[in-house]
Protein backbone atom coordinates (compact mmCIF):
# COMPACT_ATOMS: atom_id res chain seq x y z
CA UNK A 1 0.00 0.00 0.00
CA UNK A 2 1.04 3.57 -0.62
CA UNK A 3 1.91 5.61 2.40
CA UNK A 4 -0.29 8.66 3.02
CA UNK A 5 2.52 11.08 2.06
CA UNK A 6 3.20 9.18 -1.18
CA UNK A 7 -0.52 9.13 -2.00
CA UNK A 8 -0.77 12.90 -1.50
CA UNK A 9 2.29 13.42 -3.71
CA UNK A 10 0.73 11.27 -6.44
CA UNK A 11 -2.51 13.29 -6.34
CA UNK A 12 -0.53 16.54 -6.52
CA UNK A 13 1.39 15.35 -9.60
CA UNK A 14 -1.84 14.31 -11.33
CA UNK A 15 -3.41 17.73 -10.67
CA UNK A 16 -0.32 19.50 -11.95
CA UNK A 17 -0.42 17.38 -15.10
CA UNK A 18 -4.07 18.23 -15.69
CA UNK A 19 -3.33 21.92 -15.24
CA UNK A 20 -0.48 21.84 -17.73
CA UNK A 21 -2.64 19.97 -20.21
CA UNK A 22 -5.39 22.57 -19.93
CA UNK A 23 -2.89 25.38 -20.46
CA UNK A 24 -1.58 23.69 -23.60
CA UNK A 25 -5.09 23.20 -24.97
CA UNK A 26 -5.92 26.87 -24.36
CA UNK A 27 -2.69 28.05 -25.96
CA UNK A 28 -3.30 25.91 -29.07
CA UNK A 29 -6.80 27.22 -29.73
CA UNK A 30 -6.92 28.74 -33.22
CA UNK A 31 -8.83 32.05 -33.31
CA UNK A 32 -11.88 32.14 -35.58
CA UNK A 33 -10.77 34.82 -38.03
CA UNK A 34 -14.14 34.61 -39.78
CA UNK A 35 -15.41 36.73 -36.84
CA UNK A 36 -14.07 39.73 -38.76
CA UNK A 37 -17.02 39.12 -41.08
CA UNK A 38 -20.03 38.24 -38.89
CA UNK A 39 -23.00 37.02 -40.89
CA UNK A 40 -26.35 36.38 -39.23
CA UNK A 41 -29.96 37.01 -40.24
CA UNK A 42 -31.14 40.36 -38.88
CA UNK A 43 -27.69 41.97 -38.70
CA UNK A 44 -27.39 45.44 -40.21
CA UNK A 45 -24.73 48.11 -40.75
CA UNK A 46 -25.34 51.79 -41.60
CA UNK A 47 -22.55 53.85 -43.18
CA UNK A 48 -22.09 57.55 -43.80
CA UNK A 49 -20.78 57.87 -47.34
CA UNK A 50 -18.89 60.85 -48.73
CA UNK A 51 -18.07 60.98 -52.41
CA UNK A 52 -16.08 63.37 -54.59
CA UNK A 53 -16.29 63.25 -58.38
CA UNK A 54 -13.65 65.16 -60.36
CA UNK A 55 -13.62 66.69 -63.82
CA UNK A 56 -11.02 69.03 -65.28
CA UNK A 57 -13.69 71.27 -66.83
CA UNK A 58 -16.18 71.36 -63.93
CA UNK A 59 -16.02 71.99 -60.18
CA UNK A 60 -15.68 69.00 -57.85
CA UNK A 61 -19.05 67.40 -57.21
CA UNK A 62 -19.36 66.42 -53.53
CA UNK A 63 -22.19 64.29 -52.22
CA UNK A 64 -23.09 62.62 -48.93
CA UNK A 65 -25.63 59.89 -48.25
CA UNK A 66 -26.12 56.78 -46.14
CA UNK A 67 -25.96 53.11 -47.09
CA UNK A 68 -27.49 50.27 -45.10
CA UNK A 69 -26.54 46.64 -45.54
CA UNK A 70 -28.99 44.24 -43.90
CA UNK A 71 -28.79 40.46 -43.74
CA UNK A 72 -32.09 38.87 -44.71
CA UNK A 73 -33.09 35.28 -45.37
CA UNK A 74 -30.70 32.43 -45.96
CA UNK A 75 -30.75 29.15 -47.86
CA UNK A 76 -28.53 26.09 -48.03
CA UNK A 77 -27.03 24.72 -51.22
CA UNK A 78 -24.64 21.76 -51.38
CA UNK A 79 -24.17 22.03 -47.63
CA UNK A 80 -23.16 25.72 -47.74
CA UNK A 81 -25.38 28.40 -46.17
CA UNK A 82 -25.95 31.50 -48.29
CA UNK A 83 -27.31 34.82 -46.99
CA UNK A 84 -29.24 37.46 -48.91
CA UNK A 85 -27.89 40.94 -48.14
CA UNK A 86 -30.11 43.90 -48.95
CA UNK A 87 -28.40 47.21 -49.72
CA UNK A 88 -30.46 50.40 -49.30
CA UNK A 89 -29.66 54.11 -49.76
CA UNK A 90 -31.03 57.30 -48.24
CA UNK A 91 -29.94 60.90 -48.63
CA UNK A 92 -30.02 61.67 -44.87
CA UNK A 93 -30.91 60.08 -41.55
CA UNK A 94 -34.41 61.59 -41.89
CA UNK A 95 -35.09 60.09 -45.33
CA UNK A 96 -36.70 56.75 -46.11
CA UNK A 97 -34.55 53.83 -47.23
CA UNK A 98 -34.68 52.91 -50.91
CA UNK A 99 -33.53 49.42 -51.91
CA UNK A 100 -30.57 49.67 -54.24
CA UNK A 101 -29.42 46.06 -54.69
CA UNK A 102 -29.54 42.55 -53.24
CA UNK A 103 -26.56 40.23 -53.29
CA UNK A 104 -25.66 36.88 -51.77
CA UNK A 105 -22.81 36.19 -49.39
CA UNK A 106 -21.39 33.03 -47.89
CA UNK A 107 -18.49 32.37 -45.57
CA UNK A 108 -16.68 29.43 -44.06
CA UNK A 109 -13.46 28.97 -42.11
CA UNK A 110 -11.33 29.63 -45.21
CA UNK A 111 -13.04 32.45 -47.16
CA UNK A 112 -15.85 34.99 -47.63
CA UNK A 113 -17.43 35.23 -51.08
CA UNK A 114 -19.90 37.89 -52.22
CA UNK A 115 -21.90 37.55 -55.44
CA UNK A 116 -23.09 40.77 -57.09
CA UNK A 117 -24.96 40.61 -60.40
CA UNK A 118 -23.92 36.94 -60.71
CA UNK A 119 -20.24 37.88 -60.38
CA UNK A 120 -18.59 36.20 -57.36
CA UNK A 121 -15.77 38.10 -55.66
CA UNK A 122 -13.45 36.81 -52.96
CA UNK A 123 -13.80 39.35 -50.15
CA UNK A 124 -11.64 37.74 -47.45
CA UNK A 125 -9.51 34.65 -46.97
CA UNK A 126 -8.36 33.08 -43.72
CA UNK A 127 -6.22 32.95 -41.68
CA UNK A 128 -5.71 36.68 -41.16
CA UNK A 129 -2.00 37.35 -41.48
CA UNK A 130 0.31 39.99 -42.93
CA UNK A 131 1.68 37.19 -45.13
CA UNK A 132 -1.73 36.38 -46.65
CA UNK A 133 -2.70 37.70 -50.09
CA UNK A 134 -5.34 36.69 -52.62
CA UNK A 135 -6.94 37.50 -55.96
CA UNK A 136 -10.35 39.12 -55.46
CA UNK A 137 -11.38 37.81 -58.91
CA UNK A 138 -10.45 34.18 -58.28
CA UNK A 139 -13.99 33.00 -59.10
CA UNK A 140 -14.73 35.25 -62.09
CA UNK A 141 -13.21 36.22 -65.43
CA UNK A 142 -12.19 39.77 -64.51
CA UNK A 143 -8.49 40.74 -64.45
CA UNK A 144 -6.49 39.61 -61.45
CA UNK A 145 -6.64 42.08 -58.56
CA UNK A 146 -4.50 41.26 -55.55
CA UNK A 147 -5.44 42.14 -51.98
CA UNK A 148 -3.53 41.63 -48.76
CA UNK A 149 -3.84 42.18 -45.03
CA UNK A 150 -2.19 45.08 -43.23
CA UNK A 151 -2.22 46.38 -39.64
CA UNK A 152 -3.58 43.11 -38.28
CA UNK A 153 -5.26 43.22 -34.88
CA UNK A 154 -4.71 46.96 -34.47
CA UNK A 155 -7.01 49.67 -33.10
CA UNK A 156 -8.86 51.97 -35.51
CA UNK A 157 -10.73 55.19 -34.77
CA UNK A 158 -13.73 56.64 -36.60
CA UNK A 159 -14.86 59.94 -35.09
CA UNK A 160 -15.49 59.21 -31.40
CA UNK A 161 -15.65 55.44 -31.92
CA UNK A 162 -12.57 53.34 -31.24
CA UNK A 163 -12.36 49.72 -32.39
CA UNK A 164 -9.73 47.67 -30.59
CA UNK A 165 -9.23 44.65 -32.82
CA UNK A 166 -9.25 45.44 -36.54
CA UNK A 167 -7.53 44.43 -39.75
CA UNK A 168 -7.12 46.40 -42.97
CA UNK A 169 -7.49 44.91 -46.44
CA UNK A 170 -5.48 46.90 -48.95
CA UNK A 171 -4.97 46.70 -52.69
CA UNK A 172 -2.50 48.22 -55.10
CA UNK A 173 -2.33 51.65 -53.46
CA UNK A 174 -0.12 53.67 -55.83
CA UNK A 175 0.33 57.34 -56.58
CA UNK A 176 2.30 58.50 -59.62
CA UNK A 177 2.52 61.65 -61.71
CA UNK A 178 -0.23 60.18 -63.89
CA UNK A 179 -2.76 58.68 -61.52
CA UNK A 180 -3.60 57.55 -58.00
CA UNK A 181 -5.24 54.31 -56.89
CA UNK A 182 -6.33 53.46 -53.36
CA UNK A 183 -8.19 50.51 -51.85
CA UNK A 184 -8.57 50.13 -48.08
CA UNK A 185 -11.32 48.25 -46.26
CA UNK A 186 -11.15 47.91 -42.46
CA UNK A 187 -12.88 45.14 -40.53
CA UNK A 188 -13.41 44.91 -36.75
CA UNK A 189 -13.70 41.58 -35.00
CA UNK A 190 -17.33 40.59 -34.24
CA UNK A 191 -18.55 43.79 -35.95
CA UNK A 192 -17.61 43.54 -39.61
CA UNK A 193 -16.76 46.28 -42.10
CA UNK A 194 -16.31 49.61 -40.32
CA UNK A 195 -14.49 51.73 -42.92
CA UNK A 196 -13.71 51.65 -46.60
CA UNK A 197 -11.97 54.02 -48.98
CA UNK A 198 -11.69 53.69 -52.73
CA UNK A 199 -10.03 56.16 -55.06
CA UNK A 200 -9.32 56.11 -58.78
CA UNK A 201 -7.96 59.48 -59.91
CA UNK A 202 -6.23 60.67 -63.09
CA UNK A 203 -3.95 63.71 -62.94
CA UNK A 204 -3.86 66.42 -65.58
CA UNK A 205 -1.57 65.69 -68.54
CA UNK A 206 -3.11 68.05 -71.13
CA UNK A 207 -0.70 71.00 -70.80
CA UNK A 208 2.90 71.43 -69.61
CA UNK A 209 1.67 73.79 -66.89
CA UNK A 210 -0.35 71.09 -65.11
CA UNK A 211 1.88 68.03 -65.51
CA UNK A 212 3.35 66.83 -62.23
CA UNK A 213 1.38 69.26 -60.06
CA UNK A 214 -1.21 66.80 -58.73
CA UNK A 215 -4.12 68.52 -60.47
CA UNK A 216 -6.94 65.98 -60.72
CA UNK A 217 -8.39 65.73 -64.23
CA UNK A 218 -10.97 63.04 -63.57
CA UNK A 219 -11.96 60.27 -61.23
CA UNK A 220 -13.73 59.55 -57.97
CA UNK A 221 -12.91 59.19 -54.29
CA UNK A 222 -15.37 57.52 -51.92
CA UNK A 223 -15.34 56.84 -48.16
CA UNK A 224 -17.68 54.77 -45.99
CA UNK A 225 -17.72 55.20 -42.20
CA UNK A 226 -19.80 53.02 -39.87
CA UNK A 227 -22.31 55.07 -37.83
CA UNK A 228 -24.70 52.39 -36.57
CA UNK A 229 -24.99 48.61 -36.43
CA UNK A 230 -26.78 45.81 -34.64
CA UNK A 231 -23.26 44.64 -33.80
CA UNK A 232 -22.29 47.77 -31.85
CA UNK A 233 -22.80 47.62 -28.10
Amino acid sequence: MLKKSSFHLLILLVLIGIGIGCQKDTANVTPDDSAYFPLQTGDYWIYQVTQETYSLTNPVVKSTYQVQEKVGNSYTQNGQQFFLVEESIRLSSQSAWQINAIHTVYKNLSEVVSQDNNVPTLRLVFPVSAATSWNVNTYNANPDTLLRYKNTRQSFTIGTQQFTNTVSVVGNNDSTLIDQQKYQWVYAQNIGLIYRENAALAFCQSTPDCIGKGIIASGRRQKWELVSSSRLK
